[in-house]
């Protein structure tokens, strides 16, 4: 017996001992496919109401309900792999909810962001959201750009051709070879010619960073790091997401301590070629340029760096945005 995620979404009212039992005990094991019907954005939570006056037991993230053949054992079965055994003469009600997981991107994307930070969050002159993130006296975006347009209204070229992004000497943005299932969670990567537009490639209220606001943010990460010019440094550690969800090759000393929930959305040479590092390097762009190349940032899988260099204006790069 499966239940569907219409089904599941009714399960919001208090059920009896009863109820439960007639709507639920059948004389083998099922499992209730919480994990398929639930949406990533939120978590299910189970409260378990027992008439000893006991205050709820709030069960999170569950992946099964499960009842023994005789139908006076359930078992509850977490995404952690825990298990919660409860007899069924002990429940008087059962509760269902929804609660926010503080792991998802705010396109849905689950395992980018820290749990122990507040996140707050700012919209784009496209209607996209995004979480946000203070780190020192700054407030950053903790999510890549994903806009099309700039901020009077006007779009920004989706250039797909290879040959056509080599000559550019004007904004474009690209997805990831050119597969748009990606722009979640990785946004999309901006030639500097995006950057530099007069018309703000950025909403109201925002910049993309300069090379010295990059500096700052990484010394409060890493006093020592010198805005990415020395390395090894813990900056890049502090702001890469954990986990091997994104990352190809490890992800060597990922915290995400400082919020920015970093994730390696690769880049597209100045040759219109999309590199090899798609899932090992995570890229930003600063708006600042020497004339011939503009300096970013970039983050490793392995080491746990965050590195300061300068490549030519043609390069696609993820952009950040910073509070003005």
């Amino acid at each position: 017996m499966i239940f569907n995620q219409i089904e599941f979404s009714r399960l919001t009212e208090t059920r009896s001992y009863n109820q439960i039992k007639k709507s639920f005990m059948k004389k083998y094991f099922f499992l209730f496919c919480a994990s398929i019907s639930m949406d990533i954005h939120a978590q299910i939570q189970q409260n378990i109401n027992k008439p000893s006056g006991m205050v709820s037991n709030a069960i999170s993230g569950i992946d099964s309900i499960r009842f023994n053949t005789a139908g006076d054992e359930m078992q509850v079965v977490l995404q952690n792999g825990q298990v919660e055994l409860h007899q069924i003469i002990e429940i008087d009600s059962v509760t269902f909810a929804t609660t926010p997981n503080p792991l998802a991107h705010s396109c849905g994307a689950d395992s980018v962001h820290n749990p122990a930070l507040t996140y707050g969050s700012m919209t784009d002159q496209e209607g996209n959201v995004y979480k946000t993130i203070v780190i020192g006296s700054q407030e950053w975006m903790a999510e890549n750009l994903n806009t099309g347009i700039y901020r009077n209204g006007e779009a920004i070229a989706n250039v797909i051709d290879n040959n056509e992004w080599s000559i550019l000497t004007s904004g474009a943005w690209c997805y990831f070879n050119n597969e748009s299932s990606i722009q979640c969670p990785y946004g999309k990567l901006y030639n500097w010619y995006a950057v530099n537009d007069s018309r703000n490639i950025c909403p109201v209220g925002w910049h993309v960073p300069t090379d010295d606001e990059w500096s700052t943010m990484i010394n409060v990460l890493d006093p020592n790091a010198d805005g990415g010019n020395n390395t090894p440094n813990t900056a890049g550690s502090k702001m890469k997401s954990i986990g091997l969800l994104y990352y190809l090759e490890g992800n060597q000393d990922a915290t995400n301590e400082s919020g920015f929930s970093g994730l390696p959305g690769g880049n597209r040479s100045i040759s219109g070629l999309f590199s090899t590092f798609f899932g090992r390097y995570g890229n930003w762009w600063s708006s600042t340029s020497d004339g011939t190349f503009a300096y970013y940032r970039n983050v490793y899988y392995n080491p746990g760096d965050v590195d300061r260099s300068s490549n030519l204006l043609g390069t696609g790069f993820s952009v950040r945005c910073l509070r003005d």
